[in-house]
């Protein structure tokens, strides 16, 4: 594969937490592209990649909303750059991952950060976590509809099977990047070691859901 684009614009890249956004990351670094929000203080400040953009608050999560709660509404990408500070031509790459692994590896992360004290409270959380999850790609995706030389949504799935879509979604966002052999394959992410552990499993989440399904 060789690519290279000469665009001109910086991309902020975007997911829930365990979405894929470490890896989008190392990508996007492997790409030499220019990422406007790479530090992660606080979930509370808008130009990080976890800020909750859903217009209706309330799909927070109660015991996330310390950390990540607010009340900052937009309704398109000039008004989210203008709110997050950063540069009026920039481009936004959201990451998503499926939603049955995605709520496999935030069980678990919930459970490692003290979100949830115990397994079952995090199965219990699950209506909760979708709530949020859903919401928050209902606003991006409104955006990527809306402006979609301005917005492209990844699926994880298929950016780490077929790195070409990744190319392809920055060429069309008019991001400059140099592939140099890129193949979306790494040894380890950051943040994401091989030998983490994994209570909650895809058993686990299918028979919770399944239950959930069968209630009146």
């Amino acid at each position: 594969m060789r690519w290279a684009a000469a665009g001109r614009a910086p991309v902020a890249h975007h997911g829930l937490q365990r979405s894929g956004t470490n890896y989008l990351l190392q990508c996007l670094l492997s790409l030499r592209v220019p990422v406007v929000n790479m530090a992660e203080p606080s979930g509370r400040l808008p130009w990080l990649k976890h800020f909750r953009w859903q217009h209706d608050k309330r799909t927070i999560p109660s015991f996330i909303r310390r950390q990540y709660g607010n009340e900052l509404i937009v309704d398109d990408v000039a008004g989210l750059n203008v709110a997050a500070g950063y540069p009026p031509e920039t481009r936004h790459l959201v990451v998503r991952k499926d939603e049955t692994d995605w709520l496999v590896s935030i069980l678990n992360w919930s459970l490692y950060c003290g979100w949830v004290e115990s397994k079952e409270a995090g199965l219990c959380a699950m209506p909760a976590l979708l709530a949020d999850h859903r919401a928050y790609h209902q606003f991006w995706q409104r955006l990527a509809y809306r402006e979609p030389e301005r917005v492209r949504i990844l699926d994880l799935a298929r950016v780490a099977g077929c790195p070409e879509d990744l190319c392809e979604a920055l060429a069309a966002l008019d991001i400059a990047f140099h592939d140099h052999g890129f193949t979306g394959i790494f040894e380890e992410v950051p943040k994401s070691p091989k030998g983490r552990a994994r209570p909650v499993t895809a058993h686990d989440v299918a028979m919770a859901l399944s239950s959930a399904a069968e209630r009146p």
